[in-house]
């Protein structure tokens, strides 16, 4: 066991057995396609701890679902959702850093656009079928409109990310509502926006939403930290940046991103790790098996996965 609490272990490693079925009853749905011949999906053989490390977003939220008191053969379904998006945004991804990620392939296409484009269609067709099996039975069919504006939202986000739209830096207080709160917070949530249309009332659910926003804010903002270079480099808005700007009274092009102010880094960094715990604790708060103690573990897994290992003596 990977975590100490009991009962925070047995519910992941359940979701782990639902995140598996998930994966097996979306490769059945790809197998329809005529051209299924050129396409793979690839569902891995892993264990739990590999799982664990490669999918833990998806872990917790199915397990999130099943805290919620959905039914396991609901939460399957709702797991393909959560895979198709991931899907989505890593094809998108594919074609911006020019890479080729994901679960589902096709091959013998040389054009990564081409291929990632196409496996985006095919991703969405996948999402509506699901979606609408889901609303079969309900009058007003909303979900599938509610999560496209979602991903709307998201998409408008990152496009206020572009240095070239503003004059002069734009203030933390406008990254963090305008920009932050689409690609971080909604990003994380999104997962959770079928199941909160279709489980009308599920209080359980709509507070789990708001701990995870304020997870995904956190883990934006730390990556924005470590990007703060390359982001300048690529003309992209930095919430690190913009937070330095102002608490140092200085422009962009003068700061020295690889000798930053030990006060600031340390300052930064506690904001950073403090929303997390804030985010842990709605969870907590509202039923979720997650202790302070499990909290750190979490995001000490976190930094590292993300290779930031020399920075956890911030979690305290």
């Amino acid at each position: 066991m990977i975590i100490g609490n009991l009962k925070l272990g047995k519910n992941l490693i359940q979701s782990f057995d639902i995140l598996k079925k998930s994966q097996l009853a979306l490769k059945k749905d790809v197998a329809e396609y005529k051209f299924y011949g050129q396409m793979e999906c690839r569902i891995s053989q892993e264990n739990f701890l590999s799982s664990f490390k490669k999918n833990f977003f998806t872990l917790l939220m199915l397990s999130l679902l099943k805290e919620s008191g959905i039914k396991n053969e609901k939460i399957i379904s709702y797991g393909k959702i959560i895979i198709l998006l991931r899907q989505i945004v890593t094809s998108v991804d594919n074609i911006l850093d020019d890479e080729r990620k994901g679960i589902i392939f096709i091959e013998g296409m040389d054009n990564l656009i081409v291929e990632s484009s196409l496996i985006n269609l095919v991703a969405q067709d996948l999402l509506t079928k699901e979606i609408t099996k889901l609303e079969s039975d309900r009058i007003e069919k909303k979900a599938s409109r509610i999560l496209l504006e979602k991903i709307y939202s998201i998409a408008k986000g990152e496009s206020l990310r572009r240095r070239s739209l503003y004059e002069k830096y734009p203030h933390k207080e406008y990254i963090i509502e305008n920009i932050h709160g689409p690609i971080g917070g909604e990003l994380l949530e999104i997962s959770l926006t079928v199941p909160m249309v279709l489980e009308e009332n599920n209080l359980k659910l709509n507070a789990f939403r708001e701990g995870l926003f304020k997870i995904g804010m956190s883990l934006q903002a730390l990556d924005d930290f470590f990007d703060m270079e390359e982001d300048y480099e690529k003309n992209n808005i930095n919430l690190s940046t913009g937070d330095y700007i102002e608490k140092y009274n200085i422009s962009e092009e003068k700061i020295d991103f690889k000798n930053l102010e030990k006060e600031f880094v340390e300052s930064y960094m506690n904001k950073v790790i403090n929303e997390a715990y804030e985010g842990f604790d709605i969870l907590k708060s509202n039923g979720f098996p997650l202790s302070e103690k499990d909290g750190k573990y979490i995001l000490r897994k976190l930094f590292i996965i993300r290779g930031l290992e020399d920075y956890i003596e911030y979690i305290k």
